[in-house]
Parts: C-alpha cells; sequence; structure tokens
C-alpha cells in the first residue's frame, strides 16, 4: 500500500468496462488531461451488469483493455451479490414501485465493491476530485465518497453524460427487470435527469448532449468537451513506412454495432455500384464484419474479402489509406472514428451522422460537408481521391480548429475550475 502513498492530488476518475470506442477515448482524454496539470489519476472500473463478480471470464479482456488508459493506478470493482439484492429491494421502494431500467443498472454498478486492499489504498490518497463517466456510474462514485475517501473537506465531481442514456436505452431496447417491459421514453428521461440534477458541473462529449441536457437542466454548468486523439496514436501511424502495406483506396473502422451494419448496408446496396467500375479497394476494419456476416448475408457473400475483421494494429491501415469513408445512416453520441481520421490528415467523406454531434458551422468553414445522398457520397469519394493532397490538408484544418488537445483541455480546465469552486 505505501508503494500507491502520493502527495499529488488525487482525481478518481470512476468509469464502466468499455475499452474500446468512444467512451474508452473520452476517458484516455480525461487521464491525459489531470495527469497534465499535476494530479495523479485513479481509474476505477465499475462493472454495469450482476454477472460481473470477481470469477467472471470476461473480467480478463476488460481489465487489460482498461489498463491501456493510462491512469496512474487502476481498481477493479466487482458485484457484490449480496449489495445488489440489498440495493435491489431499497431501489424498487424508492421509486415507489415504478423504477426504470436506467434506474436498475446505476443500482447495479452501486452494488459493486473494491477489495479491502483497492479501497484502503485509496483512503489514504489525497483526493481532490471524483470525475464520474456515464450517468449510470453514479450510485457507486457517491457511495465511494461516503465509505472508502477521507478528506477533511468536500470533494467536488463532476460528471461527464456520454449520450443520452434514456435515449440509448429506449432504442436498444433494454427491458425493465421489475416490470419485464419497456419504459416509456419520458420515465426513462425523468430517471435521468433526476440523477444529473445531483451535480452542479456537466460535462458534454457532443454538441447534441450539450444542447439537450442544457435545455432540461438550466441551473446547472455544462461544458462542451470535444474528444481529442491520443498524439501516440497519431505518431505511430505517421512513423510506419508507406511502402510496407498495398494502398487502400477506401478504409472503414468499424466495432460490432447497429449503426455499423446499417452503414455497411447502405454503402454497398446504394453507394458502390456507383463507383464499381473504378475498382476502389476496399477494406472493413473491425468486429463489424460478424455482424454483416450474421445479418447481411447477401453483402458478405458479394463482399467478404473486404471484411477483415479486428486487427492487433491500426496504424498500417492507416498509413496505407488513401480516404477513411464513413456511410452512417444512423447513430447517436459523437463518431471519435471521424475525429480520428480528422487528426490524420485523412482525406474523409462522411454523411451528417458520421458528424453527429459535431459543430456544422465550424465544420463548414473549414471545408468539410455532410453528403447524405448516394450519388453525392459517390461523388465526394472520387473527387477526395483524385485530389488526396487538398482533401488532407482540409481534414487537418478542421481537426486543428475544433478538435485539437489545446481546445479539448481549454474545455476541461473550465470544467475543473467550476467543480472546484462551486
Amino acid at each position: 500500500m505505501n508503494s500507491l502513498a502520493t502527495k499529488a492530488p488525487t482525481v478518481i476518475l470512476v468509469g464502466p468496462p468499455w475499452p474500446q470506442g468512444g467512451t474508452a477515448r473520452v476517458m484516455q482524454n480525461q487521464v491525459e488531461f489531470y495527469r497534465s496539470r499535476g494530479s495523479t489519476v485513479v481509474f476505477v472500473c465499475v462493472p454495469l451488469h450482476n454477472a460481473f463478480v470477481e470469477s467472471h471470464e470476461g473480467w480478463r479482456d476488460i481489465k487489460s483493455g482498461i489498463l491501456e488508459l493510462g491512469a496512474d493506478h487502476t481498481f477493479f470493482a466487482a458485484i457484490n451479490r449480496r449489495s445488489f439484492q440489498i440495493l435491489k429491494y431499497m431501489t424498487w421502494v424508492k421509486h415507489r414501485f415504478r423504477p426504470t431500467a436506467l434506474d436498475w443498472i446505476v443500482l447495479t454498478g452501486e452494488s459493486a465493491e473494491l477489495s479491502d486492499d483497492a479501497a484502503g489504498a485509496i483512503g489514504e490518497m489525497p483526493v481532490a476530485l471524483v470525475h464520474v463517466n456515464h450517468v449510470f456510474t453514479l450510485g457507486f462514485a457517491e457511495r465511494l465518497l461516503r465509505k472508502v475517501v477521507r478528506s477533511a473537506k468536500r470533494v467536488p465531481m463532476i460528471l461527464e453524460t456520454h449520450d443520452i442514456q434514456s435515449h440509448v436505452l429506449r432504442d436498444r431496447p433494454e427491458i425493465n427487470p421489475w416490470t419485464h417491459g419497456y419504459d416509456t421514453l419520458d420515465r426513462l428521461l425523468h430517471s435521468e435527469v433526476s440523477y444529473l440534477e445531483k451535480m452542479n458541473v456537466l460535462v458534454h462529449c457532443s454538441v447534441d448532449d450539450f444542447n439537450f441536457f442544457k435545455l432540461r437542466l438550466p441551473h446547472k454548468r455544462h461544458v462542451l468537451a470535444m474528444p481529442t486523439i491520443d498524439e501516440a496514436f497519431v505518431s505511430s501511424v505517421e512513423k510506419v513506412c508507406p511502402s510496407s502495406a498495398d494502398p487502400i483506396d477506401l478504409l472503414f473502422v468499424g466495432q460490432s454495432t447497429d449503426p455499423n451494419r446499417d452503414a455497411m448496408k447502405w454503402f454497398f446496396e446504394q453507394v458502390w455500384p456507383l463507383v464499381a467500375d473504378r475498382r476502389y479497394s476496399i477494406k472493413i476494419v473491425g468486429q463489424i464484419d460478424t455482424l454483416v456476416r450474421k445479418y447481411l448475408p447477401e453483402i458478405y457473400q458479394a463482399y467478404g474479402s473486404c471484411f477483415v475483421g479486428p486487427l492487433a494494429e491500426l496504424a498500417p491501415s492507416y498509413r496505407a489509406a488513401r480516404c477513411v469513408f464513413a456511410p452512417m445512416v444512423s447513430g447517436t453520441g459523437i463518431s471519435v472514428k471521424t475525429i480520428e481520421a480528422l487528426a490524420l490528415g485523412k482525406p474523409f467523406v462522411g454523411t451528417s451522422k458520421a458528424y453527429r454531434g459535431m459543430p456544422m458551422a465550424r465544420i463548414a468553414e473549414a471545408g468539410l460537408q455532410a453528403h447524405d445522398a448516394p450519388q453525392d457520397f459517390a461523388g465526394a469519394i472520387v473527387r477526395a481521391l483524385s485530389d488526396e493532397q487538398q482533401a488532407a490538408r482540409t481534414s487537418r484544418v478542421a481537426y486543428n480548429n475544433i478538435f485539437s488537445k489545446q481546445a479539448a483541455f481549454a474545455s476541461r480546465d473550465e470544467a475543473l475550475k467550476l467543480a472546484t469552486l462551486s
């Protein structure tokens, strides 16, 4: 325990067990920001499903991914079965026998507990701030402050929303374990806003989230902090030898999600026939191949060679890409993959949904625009590949002006100031 002692102020980040995708990228931003401001960063991973007890085999892969966030110290909570059963009943009563599926996830996270060693180590640290990721982990964070953190003065909290979770649960859709039915959007939203009411400072990762919650919680402090891309990743791509792989005309990177599946369907059915005669090479990286194989068998049969599945290293594919495309027709939150392409200075072609959550006026000022009609999307691909240098310059301008580390950290400085002074 002595090896974890620190004199520097400690920031505790509380987050879900999602070691990949946009959430992970944002949490990595947080780690880098707080460390750059002289704090020791502790990340506490909180499970949101009651199957994640200490012996669950899934913890192995989760732990590996979470450790890559780069926190100074990382701890993993696990569901305590007894606490879960007690909180399940207490939540049912507290919400007058009408709790929602969102309440269930919050109580599940709250029922997670740290080991005695982890709790003891955190208890010895000079905690200056708790930064909560997702409304789902708020219950755990509050319990952590009550029972583990020892401080002579009030420890401020910041909550980062990461999308409108009531909408996510409605769209999924998520069954309410108490009623075995589906909650209305109004009830889910009421639950979400009730939890956010507890916070003085809310940070949002997208313009849409910022506007949505500011309208419903006008008396709270709201800060927009756009995701930025890890400079080490950008550097790793730039260091790849250009001749180490064959050029890729069109690159798409996507996880196994319904919006990515819908994007592949729209692209191959509506757009690709318009440019197929140009014989562009296509490479589709990530676990999206599993969804396409299962739900779009005809597309997979015709274009299966384009799907390469997950890769250990993305840098070579990005280095070889002549254009990154994002034919999104659905999705919520903000697309970190779009920001990633801009950070790498890659020619980029996307739909409106690929730019979701972004300040579109500033995107347009940088020279980028959305292409939602198949013919427009196809034409944009041809133009980008015809003048790669100009398209690449446009991407870099957009990233530098809107998503750079300097801009992101300035927003996080504002949130930190509001939290510590309120």
